[in-house]
């Protein structure tokens, strides 16, 4: 029994189960590369020099003027609407709310996914729970037609169009342009009066949860805590791989070195979070579990069984429903509006972020895996300050990621904490599972994605 499922057909190494994080990271990496031929090294006459290294500079950019807005304020917190420089003569959206309580206060950057733009009503709610929040457009992830106030080349092209380039290098891509307005953004929070730069977290969703991973990757210790929703790195293990084959060989060297998130995951200090759907479209389980292997630091995450870009878990992306009795003011919700999947993409995003940056409430559970001989049996542990209120193993056999039957299977309770699971005999040849658990919160955290048994070859799924 050993991790991370396979790689363009090949088993892995079982050893490599065992290493440590940096050995197995460095171990997927390279076997990943001669298989899929995508991440082979640099040639050495190509520039090491990074090309982000002359925008980081922790300087917050040139706000070039406020935008006006008629609609009724908010209660509790201040908002700003304002238009920053970026690169040549870009012009960038970004929403600054401010709590109205005195500070100082944790700062939230707040990072959009694929096809929207600046997260106002998210970001509103942060700011109700006493967090100062930044939430700005990022061209090349958003979709151009809302952009009504970011200027910049991606005006003229279609949503979609300009990420997957790096000739002559990577600041030819729009997803550059996407990064540089993330780290902007957090520069902006940084300065922002009342906020402790101690206290700094990150959120995003799909190609923002991708952004959030560059962003903790790049800002290291500038940023506390991470929440990385469906999006992470290794582009070569997700349904970008064909769109990525079609790249001339050194360009998408250059790509994957420069721009992929993975390759940015060893530089992030924060504690982080990744929050996966086991049928993911885009971001597939052994991309996902890539990227945690990557982080040096503390990490923890969760895989939604049977769900595609969704976590229909506790804790995930269902909401109650909004009651008709009068408002009763919580912790998670101060204020009427925004309320559920307005105010957050994912429900536990709130107790994650109150206890590292807050100081408030208990850390998550984590779940771990014990090294067993016989591979039709696993045992695992979850530590965890409050009551486990459910657990459960998912297992399946190889196929297309989207189309994955999950199967719960028995249980048996050694003791408070420990459990031990038994496998099919079909599974010998080659399955994937996981374990997923929730405490009362509720919250959901899982195992890491497991396998046992000989890998077979994964059937590709066209890029979206």
């Amino acid at each position: 029994m050993y991790k991370n499922p396979r790689i363009g057909g090949f088993p892995r190494d079982r050893r490599l189960c065992y290493f440590a994080p940096a050995m197995r990271f460095h171990a997927f990496v390279v076997l990943a590369s001669l298989v899929l031929c995508l991440s082979l090294p640099l040639r050495a006459a190509e520039s090491s020099v990074d090309p982000f290294a002359p925008y980081l500079t922790g300087r917050p950019p040139e706000i070039l003027r406020d935008v006006p807005d008629n609609s009724p304020p908010p209660e509790g917190v201040s908002v700003r609407r304002v238009v920053f420089r970026s690169r040549e003569n870009a012009e960038i959206f970004a929403v600054i709310v401010t709590p109205k309580t005195a500070g100082p206060h944790p700062g939230m950057l707040v990072l959009h996914g694929g096809g929207g733009s600046a997260e106002i009503d998210k970001a509103i709610a942060w700011g109700q729970r006493g967090y100062v929040a930044v939430a700005p457009d990022l061209p090349g992830i958003a979709n151009p037609q809302k952009l009504t106030e970011t200027k910049g080349r991606w005006n003229t092209m279609k949503y979609g169009e300009g990420r997957y380039v790096a000739s002559p290098d990577a600041t030819a891509s729009l997803l550059f342009d996407a990064v540089l307005s993330a780290m902007q953004s957090l520069y902006l929070l940084r300065v922002q009066p009342d906020v402790d730069t101690k206290r700094i977290g990150v959120v995003g969703i799909s190609w923002g949860g991708y952004m959030t991973t560059m962003v903790c990757g790049l800002a290291g210790d500038q940023v506390r805590a991470g929440f990385a929703i469906f999006g992470c790195g290794f582009y070569e293990l997700t349904s970008q791989q064909p769109t990525l084959l079609k790249m001339p060989l050194e360009e998408r060297e250059r790509w994957l070195r420069d721009l992929d998130a993975g390759r940015r995951a060893p530089g992030i200090k924060a504690v982080f979070f990744t929050a996966g759907a086991a049928n993911d479209f885009f971001f597939w389980p052994p991309a996902v579990q890539a990227t945690l292997d990557a982080i040096p630091g503390t990490k923890n995450h969760l895989f939604a069984p049977n769900a595609n870009h969704k976590v229909p878990l506790p804790g995930g992306t269902v909401f109650p429903k909004a009651s008709s009795d009068p408002f009763v003011p919580t912790p998670f919700q101060p204020f009427p509006t925004p309320s559920g999947s307005k105010a957050n993409w994912l429900a536990m995003e709130v107790p994650y972020f109150d206890y590292y940056l807050n100081g408030k409430g208990q850390p998550l559970p984590v779940v771990t895996v014990e090294k067993e001989n016989n591979p039709l049996s696993a045992r695992f542990d979850i530590a965890s300050p409050r009551p486990i209120a459910k657990v459960e193993v998912y297992w399946s056999l190889p196929g297309d990621w989207m189309k994955r039957n999950w199967q719960a299977l028995p249980i048996s309770k050694l003791s408070d904490d420990r459990f031990e699971v038994s496998f099919p005999t079909e599974a010998a040849e080659g399955a994937d599972w996981f374990v997923v658990a929730s405490d009362d919160r509720p919250v959901t955290v899982s195992s890491d994605f497991m396998h046992i048994g000989k890998p077979a070859k994964t059937p590709e799924h066209p890029a979206p």
